[in-house]
């Protein structure tokens, strides 16, 4: 993978005086697809999907989360809130229904849009996404340092702020910055580690996601691991938006078990489960995952198609 260019930054004021951020990618006169990248990593690291999306012919925007690049702070936020968030911006984007795709730490987000506005979606894919972290389920077979987070989420919720920015400062320097991803190689499944060494260049992009993703401070990732660590504020079994779930079967940042049980949860959910890949099948499987969404369009635009034919009266 070479070194790609990053977008200039879109910035809309929403009705709170909040700013939130996003990046476009792929095709722009595509079918839109908002992407809600996981934790912690800001909407560049949608160029990941940039060719794949382009390919398709895929309109893909990627959103800074609040507190996340250039997206505000919002102080006590809530999952249940990104729902409105998002809304501000597909109605500021003109676009009336549209995918929206959460990966890991995005998943959680993806679910609230199918909860709280299964109206504008054509499809909502779930890829390597987590659970609710306050469910002891969602933390078995989880590699240690995931779990030691969710621990802090719900003992310690006020030291999490000093993890993520240990973490940040650890990426920031060099030395310790090569250190440091080594040791996430090293616990990654041998599949994840394949893929970072196919792809020349993924690890400095992830790394400028991240990197991005706390210019403001470690306070938007320790606020989204404190939600995700407890209740979310609405039951997977309540979702009624078409829903898509994505999992490797050797993740250890998100266990398999969680995508089975998710699938258990909402109704009618759909499962693409990968033997022997690890957590980055959004990656690996970007075309497959291009083409559920321009299936989705279609046929959403042929039910809308043939409701309007239905509703209409010669006169």
């Amino acid at each position: 993978m070479a070194t790609m260019k990053q977008p200039p930054v879109n910035i809309v004021q929403l009705n709170d005086g909040r700013n939130l951020a996003w990046y476009e990618y792929g095709d722009p006169a595509g079918l839109p697809c908002i992407y809600i990248t996981g934790t912690p990593a800001s909407g560049l690291l949608g160029i990941l999907y940039d060719e794949a999306a382009k390919q398709a012919g895929v309109r893909f925007i990627s959103v800074d989360k609040p507190g996340y690049g250039h997206s505000d702070f919002m102080p006590g936020r809530r999952l249940t809130d990104w729902p409105r968030d998002i809304t501000a911006l597909a109605d500021h984007l003109g676009i009336d229904r549209f995918a929206a795709m959460g990966e890991s730490g995005g998943g959680p987000h993806v679910l609230a849009l199918a909860w709280g506005m299964p109206e504008r979606l054509t499809l909502a894919l779930d890829l390597s996404g987590m659970g609710p972290g306050h469910e002891e389920w969602v933390r078995k077979g989880m590699k240690p340092l995931n779990r030691r987070l969710f621990w802090l989420a719900q003992k310690a919720p006020w030291l999490l702020r000093f993890a993520m920015r240990h973490m940040a400062n650890s990426l920031a320097d060099p030395k310790r910055r090569e250190k440091w991803i080594q040791k996430q190689l090293d616990a990654a499944p041998e599949a994840d580690r394949a893929v970072s060494e196919s792809a020349p260049g993924l690890t400095e992009l992830t790394l400028e996601a991240f990197l991005d993703s706390v210019r403001q401070g470690p306070q938007g990732a320790a606020q989204e691991m404190q939600i995700f660590g407890r209740p979310w504020g609405f039951s997977l079994s309540d979702i009624r938006a078409p829903v898509q779930v994505w999992h490797g079967t050797e993740d250890v940042n998100v266990p398999i078990a969680i995508a089975e049980r998710v699938c258990q949860e909402i109704q009618g959910a759909k499962a693409f489960i990968f033997e022997g890949e690890g957590h980055v099948v959004g990656y690996t499987r970007a075309g497959e995952i291009m083409q559920e969404i321009l299936k989705a369009g279609a046929a959403d635009s042929a039910d809308t198609t043939k409701k309007s034919t239905a509703n209409h009266v010669l006169i």
